[in-house]
């Protein structure tokens, strides 16, 4: 018996015998076309991708809710990235490369860029920008991967999965795990598993090299653990485990219109995390409370909003609209820039730390001004928020209210109606907001605390980077200190402050968040019932002492014992 750690990317229990999968490079021949014959290369070219942005619109189209329609969008966008195609066809003019070989060439180019860059969530598009190459390479040539068929129930283990490949896979619904040896919890693959809800680990480095066709693999979607040829009694231990939790789930059918409050009445507000105005539905059949945080960015730059007064004021509103009279809305202005590139961006060495959010967008301010102006609209149903993300600093906070003053000031004089009471507020998730947080406080409405960039800015580490993401722990005793200081910060001056991080989603590190006095939390619709479930049966006074104890620590490796400690007294307690 082997166990190997890797990342959860999709919760659950799975166990079964492995079916392989590894990739044979797509071989392209290397030739040069006559100079007489580039603009109709091109053209061949041109209406290969058509016909694929065609095919894939169909896919969006048809798509159902909002993870499906995200794994659509991003591949749309990059199908039709202008500077992507701009390159294919020089190496085509200037080479005479054929279409084939010059788009090998281009994508390859951008990989290398890509691998170059300290960042998680750039590195794991890699998967998505190979998809993208394959798909269009087997347009132009006419070639076809070997196509996957899983007859019978089975674990499925692959160096690498491209989207393409799990959504048009033969007998998907024989796949009762997944095991990668590449990937992260933000790649495409994974949302799709949490989507079709099939339990997922990836970053198991070369597991699928050592395996053979057949063995048993038990797939720990919950802790991240892959484990091959379990002994008799691991396997009936992960059976308990898949029972209790498949009892559960079908047990909390009926409580989504449970409040979230613990088991001696501390209150924590549950809220949902979305990206489209499909997404709103989705938090509304999941039980959430409000919407805690609408990443506007995602339809803007597949609706092309940026400039486009009439559609955001039409998905604001009606987003607004959706949740009237059942809670209320936090849309974040647009979080443009690092990963999340419009056309005309410039490239940078380090987009990460470079010009985005709140620093994109102020020197874009027109923009900026009709994005605040649509969400003020919307917030005529008294139920809508505004937050700003990365902001660093006083100055830049203070620039962006100033501007906002502006736009209320605009509203008045055109007499539209907007909330003149619409709650303000701002991200922590880079350090300098968090230790500053006193002086922010007393600025805004309310904080959310963005974990996933605050644990990449605090420990100074690329989880995606082998050499080092055994360094990225959000049990990072500097995290955790910095996640106290915000919300004592914020209690003080009298305001709420929530945490929308991939940390809100994990029931490992519920209690600590409830200990450590935050008022809401802020999360996947997915995530939503178990975490819920979960709250009601904790204790505020264990949590509070659990924080406690862990805030002394000095090591992250003391903090995960405590915290694992914690959760596995009260499993043995809820058994007896």
């Amino acid at each position: 018996m082997t166990e190997i750690n890797g990342i959860s990317s999709s919760p659950g229990y799975a166990f079964g015998k492995a079916f392989i999968y590894r990739h044979d490079k797509l071989v392209i021949a290397h030739e040069h076309i006559d100079v007489n014959s580039v603009d109709k290369e091109i053209e061949y070219l041109e209406s290969c991708f058509s016909s694929i942005i065609k095919e894939f619109q169909k896919y969006l189209d048809d798509a159902i809710g909002d993870s499906e329609k995200a794994l659509y969008t991003v591949e749309l966008l990059m199908l039709e990235d202008v500077e992507y195609r701009k390159s294919i066809k020089k190496l085509i003019r200037e080479k005479h490369y054929s279409a084939p070989w010059a788009v090998e060439e281009a994508t390859e180019e951008i990989i290398k860029v890509i691998s170059g860059v300290e960042d998680e969530y750039l590195k794991e598009r890699i998967i998505d920008i190979r998809d993208i190459e394959y798909v269009v390479l087997e347009t132009l040539t006419g070639k076809r991967r070997e196509h996957i068929e899983v007859r019978e129930k089975r674990i499925l283990v692959a160096d690498y999965i491209l989207t393409s490949e799990l959504l048009g896979l033969e007998g998907l619904e024989n796949i009762e795990g997944i095991v990668l040896d590449t990937g992260g919890k933000t790649s495409h693959v994974s949302i799709l598993a949490k989507s079709k809800k099939i339990p997922a680990v990836v970053g198991a480095v070369d597991f699928s090299s050592t395996l053979e066709e057949g063995e048993t693999v038990i797939v720990d979607g919950e802790e991240g653990k892959v484990i091959r040829n379990p002994a008799k009694r691991v396997i009936a231990q992960y059976e308990r485990k898949r029972r209790e939790r498949e009892a559960l789930l079908k047990g909390l059918d009926g409580s989504i219109e449970i409040k979230g409050r613990t088991s001696d009445g501390k209150r924590v507000i549950l809220d949902a995390n979305i990206e489209w105005l499909e997404g709103v539905d989705d938090a509304i059949s999941s039980g959430a409370e409000n919407i805690g945080l609408f990443r506007t960015e995602f339809i803007a730059i597949k609706d092309d909003i940026l400039n486009s007064r009439d559609k955001k004021d039409e998905i604001y509103m009606e987003a607004a609209h959706r949740m009237a009279g059942r809670g209320s809305i936090v849309f974040r202005t647009l979080d443009i820039g690092g990963d999340k590139k419009t056309e005309g961006m410039l490239a940078e060495d380090n987009p990460i730390l470079g010009w985005r959010a709140v620093r994109y967008m102020l020197s874009h301010r027109k923009d900026f001004k009709a994005q605040m102006r649509a969400i003020l609209m919307a917030s005529k149903y008294r139920n809508v928020s505004m937050m700003f993300p990365m902001i660093s600093g006083v100055e830049e906070l203070d620039e962006v209210l100033s501007l906002l003053k502006e736009v209320k000031a605009e509203l008045r004089r055109d007499g539209i109606e907007f909330d003149e009471n619409m709650k303000i507020g701002t991200m922590i998730e880079v350090p300098s907001a968090a230790l500053i947080s006193d002086v922010l406080a007393k600025k805004v409405d309310f904080f959310s605390i963005g974990t996933n960039d605050l644990i990449q800015y605090t420990i100074a580490v690329d989880r995606g980077n082998d050499k080092t993401n055994y360094l990225y722990n959000p049990l990072h005793p500097g995290v955790l200190r910095l996640i106290k200081l915000v919300v004592d910060n914020a209690h003080k001056e009298g305001i709420e402050v929530g945490l929308c991080g991939q940390m809100a989603s994990e029931p490992l590190y519920l209690p600590l968040l409830v200990g450590l006095g935050l008022d809401e939390l802020s999360m996947s619709p997915a995530s939503l019932p178990v975490i819920r479930s979960y709250l009601t049966s904790l204790n505020y006074g264990d949590c509070s002492r659990l924080a406690n104890e862990v805030l002394s620590e000095s090591s992250h490796i003391e903090i995960e014992k405590k915290v694992k400690e914690f959760s596995n007294e009260r499993e043995t307690r809820n058994q007896k």
